[in-house]
Order: structure tokens, then C-alpha cells, then sequence
């Protein structure tokens, strides 16, 4: 996550989303980040928006007009709880933070963002270990049952309707 201030860092992987994104899509950068187009945009309902905020994880805090709309910051913050929670991560246990990595957030706060971070790090590693077992593991067994099908001269596995 990046704080206003903050360009697309060098480091970042190439599978990540940079969070000036926005300036490599025609058109996008026009459209304000009013509460119904950001719901559109990220495949989220406006009820979950609603809750994000009142948890104080994303602030319309700009005006377009009359309307409040979010930043390209709430956006880079929404896409981070959407992929997180892909992973099994609840929003509860990011929230801690999420909420550090404010800039105006205090020390113990982002103490305890780094605490958090370390758990949810160390989780996503046990789940990422096992994984690669089960899929070790199923991988063995596809390779044990396509050893034990007949394969007819064409190449193709027999016609066993009748066998029902």
C-alpha cells in the first residue's frame, strides 16, 4: 500500500498492481471514484464499500461536484483487502493494517501493523506449504490412474459405455 504521496515503487513485483494503474487505462483517470463506479470497478457492492468505511479502511474524502468520491489511495487499499481475502485473510484481521499504514498513523499503531503483518505473512506461508503438498500429492495420484487406463491404438482412452 502506498501512502498519497507515493509513485509506483521500483521493487515492486511484476505481478503487482502498480498503484498509479489508472494513468495506463484510456479514460479511466476522467472518471470520478464516486461510490457506484468504484462498486463497478472492483466487483464489490456499494454495502460492502459501506463497511470498509466504517470500519475506517477507505474515506470518500474528495469532492467531484456535489458527490464525495474516494482516492486512487482507497482504490490501491481495496484492491490489497480484495486479494488478501482471495487468500482466506478476513478484513478484521487486516484492519490493524491497513490502518498503520496511514501516514498520519501513530507509533503503536504502526507497531502493531508490523505484528500483524508478520502473523498474516507467517499464515499465508503455512497455507502456500500446504497447498503445494496436496497439489504434489494429487499430481502422484493423476499419474497413478492414467497409468492404469487402457489406451486403444488411436491414442485415445476406450469407449466404456457398455461397461454401465
Amino acid at each position: 500500500m502506498m501512502s498519497d504521496s507515493e509513485g509506483p515503487a521500483a521493487s515492486r513485483r511484476k505481478d503487482a498492481v502498480p498503484f498509479d494503474r489508472h494513468a495506463q487505462l484510456p479514460g479511466l483517470g476522467d472518471v470520478p471514484l464516486s461510490i457506484g463506479n468504484v462498486s463497478r470497478m472492483f466487483h464489490v457492492s456499494r454495502l460492502t464499500l459501506h463497511v470498509y468505511e466504517r470500519l475506517g479502511l477507505i474515506k470518500r474524502r474528495n469532492r467531484s461536484g456535489s458527490n464525495l468520491v474516494y482516492t486512487w489511495v482507497d482504490c490501491d487499499r481495496l484492491a490489497f483487502m480484495i486479494k488478501a481475502r482471495r487468500a482466506g485473510l478476513t478484513v478484521f484481521r487486516l484492519a490493524p493494517v491497513i490502518r498503520g499504514a496511514n501516514p498520519k498513523a501513530s507509533a503503536s499503531s504502526v507497531k502493531a501493523a508490523r505484528a500483524r503483518c508478520m502473523e498474516l505473512i507467517e499464515q499465508l506461508d503455512r497455507q502456500r506449504q500446504a497447498l503445494r503438498d496436496a497439489l504434489a500429492e494429487l499430481r502422484h495420484i493423476d499419474e497413478l490412474l492414467s497409468k492404469r487406463l487402457p489406451v486403444a491404438d488411436n491414442g485415445a482412452p476406450p469407449d466404456n459405455r457398455d461397461a454401465l
